[in-house]
């Protein structure tokens, strides 16, 4: 029998770990303008972080981004120096050696980087967001598979667009129990159910409550 040399898709698959973060704290580094540089400098820049993106040149669509938000663009020859106030570093050039470069300073200085040519060489990639007025979610497959991403993203879209209103509500409940040390707990688990989401649809939800809380801790949470 021939040995099946087909590769085991299986050990492809990737293992990704989370973490939302403020963009307004958030300092990135761009090496390299090309259309790759500029595809990420969009996404942070107008999802409010701090950019910055180094290159000889810059094309148009880059130039007519950075005037839109809080990119800046240096003109310069790129030095080691241009990553040390970074929290997140995108590769973005094709000279091999330089990406080497780049890549060791950034594992002996524990810089997060991301390397646009090949996710692998790495720390981590930039998943699809998606966003209503108050859910973000970001999407990646365990497989790279980035169109199979966006679509799933479309689908997602509409789910956090019908949620939206009331995970407004429920979060103006939960901040407003934070001071009622007897009550919060209660609250919160009660709020966190497709019972009272079932409820808040039918319009219900604050007869339900009155029910279960007395009215005067009903009239502040909701206020």
């Amino acid at each position: 029998m021939s040995k099946d040399n087909r590769k085991d898709i299986q050990n492809e698959r990737i293992d990704y770990s989370y973490i939302g973060l403020m963009s307004s704290k958030t300092r990135v580094g761009i090496i390299g303008a090309g259309r790759a540089g500029f595809i990420k400098a969009k996404h942070f820049a107008l999802n409010g972080c701090y950019v910055e993106i180094i290159a000889k040149e810059f094309s148009k669509e880059v130039i007519d981004i950075s005037s839109e938000c809080n990119l800046i663009l240096i003109n310069e020859e790129f030095t080691i120096d241009f990553l040390k106030d970074k929290h997140i570093i995108i590769i973005a050039v094709d000279d091999n050696d330089l990406k080497k470069q780049i890549r060791e300073y950034c594992e002996s200085n524990y810089k997060i980087y991301i390397d646009s040519s090949n996710f692998k060489d790495g720390m981590g990639v930039v998943p699809v967001e998606r966003q209503s007025k108050n859910i973000m979610v970001a999407l990646n497959t365990k497989i790279g598979n980035p169109k199979g991403a966006v679509l799933i993203s479309k689908k997602i879209k509409n789910i956090i667009d019908e949620y939206d209103e009331f995970i407004e509500f429920t979060s103006k409940l939960r901040n407003n129990s934070k001071e009622l040390l007897e009550y919060k707990k209660d609250i919160v688990e009660v709020i966190g159910t497709e019972e009272f989401e079932m409820l808040y649809k039918e319009n219900n939800h604050e007869e339900f409550l009155r029910r279960r809380f007395p009215d005067e801790i009903v009239d502040y949470i909701m206020k």
